[in-house]
């Protein structure tokens, strides 16, 4: 696996003012601050009691695209200011069984927006950049997107705005998720 910093993956949003991109070193402290936010980590058990040095752990390895990629997580910017984060906390095989060298893709989508910028279908923008770059760029087969069912946004974010239903998993996964949405590449309409 290559890697190097300093990557130029942009994602632009051409309906509102908002782009995502990779962190540079001089965002770590910016991405810490929004994994370390309470009101953004309420219901996500991997970052909720992350003390702040892991975090900062976390968002240095952001900097860094690795060739094949294993995530991909960008900076959120609304005018150019920073407003969350978005992309693939994990990407791998779509099943367990899969060969390595199998490049039947999935990736594990999710967004987090800072309190005074939500509302306003940021969340929704950002998410659907970060869809069409997994299924154009990273030609995943299906990305996941899970959540705990008290993250009422989220739910609303995947069946109202994208139209996907939710599946109720029978166990609450380490990360406190109990629902699971999957978007299959060929039921995806990629936005131009």
């Amino acid at each position: 696996m290559r890697g190097h910093s300093g990557s130029s993956i942009e994602l632009k949003s051409e309906k509102i003012p908002l782009s995502l991109r990779i962190p540079t070193s001089d965002d770590i402290l910016t991405v810490v601050a929004i994994l370390s936010n309470k009101a953004n980590s309420e219901f996500d058990k991997s970052i909720s009691a992350t003390p702040p040095d892991e975090l900062e752990a976390i968002a240095t390895k952001w900097t860094v695209v690795t060739d094949p990629p294993t995530y991909r997580n960008f900076l959120v910017l609304h005018n150019e200011e920073p407003i969350g984060i978005a992309g693939f906390g994990w990407i791998g095989p779509c099943t367990e069984n899969q060969a390595a060298d199998d490049l039947s893709r999935a990736g594990a989508a999710g967004v987090i927006i800072q309190p005074p910028a939500r509302g306003k279908g940021l969340a929704y923008e950002a998410l659907r950049l970060v869809f069409d770059y997994g299924f154009r760029e990273l030609k995943f087969q299906e990305i996941r997107v899970g959540s705990h069912s008290g993250n009422v946004p989220m739910w609303m974010l995947m069946e109202r705005k994208f139209g996907v239903e939710t599946t109720k998993t029978p166990e609450v996964d380490r990360f406190g998720n109990d629902l699971l949405w999957t978007i299959q590449r060929t039921d995806y309409v990629l936005q131009s």
